[in-house]
């Protein structure tokens, strides 16, 4: 059974076990989707550097024993053949399941993206996965937010008052995140509003690369999008970018399973 399966049986098991009525809960959100730019490769070098630098990401994420969401490589060679890569995964997951994320996005980069820069993301029930490179420039501690990823529900949810109430807690969790340290910048909270009727999860990351300033950018930014999906109201959504997200749910996102096997990832 592949891993995006299990997660959608444990989301399942979890919604029963909360009261959650099937009929009426979020359409589980998956797929694989990216944006290049910059014109093709332009030799075998740069090519040999990208996966060279993409499989940096994954050897440190795997021999790494403290995790924080965030991994930055750079190949070696000319400055403008060298490729610096980056991978930003959800905190809210055990690092073996953004691991299975990271593996993944490597895979189909490899495969489909054969220019000078690319951002590709991936999606589960519980997290949602980034990574990128670029060639001969930098992008380690730079706000470079130029690609998003827009996913929502497909399902409404019966309130007037969703978009007031996600406004001010994001406005409360950019601040919080924001005001992390260089290994972690993310916050998340719940809340109950329209009399206890709904319970809203929602959270916020950045890459710790970014400073103060440009995380409350990049939130901000994200703040504005998912808006996008509050005033109509959709049960959940959730923007990514390339330096950070937001996301909310109706269904909690909080309690992702802790068994896993790399084996079974894809």
């Amino acid at each position: 059974m592949e891993m995006k399966s299990i997660i959608l049986f444990l989301i399942i098991v979890q919604s029963i076990i909360n009261g959650v009525d099937l009929a009426k809960a979020p359409t589980t959100i998956v797929g694989d989707w990216h944006v290049s730019r910059g014109g093709d490769l332009r030799s075998n070098t740069i090519q040999k550097n990208r996966d060279s630098a993409l499989d940096k990401l994954l050897v440190l994420i795997k021999n790494n024993s403290s995790y924080n969401g965030f991994y930055h490589t750079k190949s070696a060679g000319k400055p403008e053949e060298q490729v610096s890569a980056s991978f930003f995964c959800a905190l809210n997951v055990v690092k073996g399941l953004c691991e299975c994320c990271l593996r993944n996005v490597v895979q189909y980069i490899q495969k489909n993206c054969q220019q000078q820069e690319c951002v590709a993301w991936d999606f589960y029930p519980f997290l949602q996965c980034m990574v990128r490179y670029s060639t001969g420039r930098k992008i380690f501690s730079v706000l470079d937010d130029w690609a998003w990823k827009r996913l929502g529900s497909r399902l409404s949810v019966s309130t007037a008052n969703l978009a007031k109430t996600m406004d001010s807690m994001i406005n409360k969790l950019k601040v919080k995140a924001a005001g992390g340290d260089a290994l972690r910048k993310y916050a998340s909270d719940t809340i109950h509003y329209d009399g206890d009727e709904h319970a809203l999860y929602a959270d916020v990351q950045c890459t710790p690369d970014l400073t103060k300033e440009d995380c409350l950018k990049c939130l901000t930014k994200g703040s504005n999008e998912i808006r996008n999906f509050t005033r109509k109201p959709l049960f959940s959504g959730r923007v990514i970018s390339t330096n950070c997200y937001v996301r909310y749910d109706h269904t909690s996102i909080f309690n992702p399973p802790t068994k896993y096997d790399t084996k079974e990832c894809g």
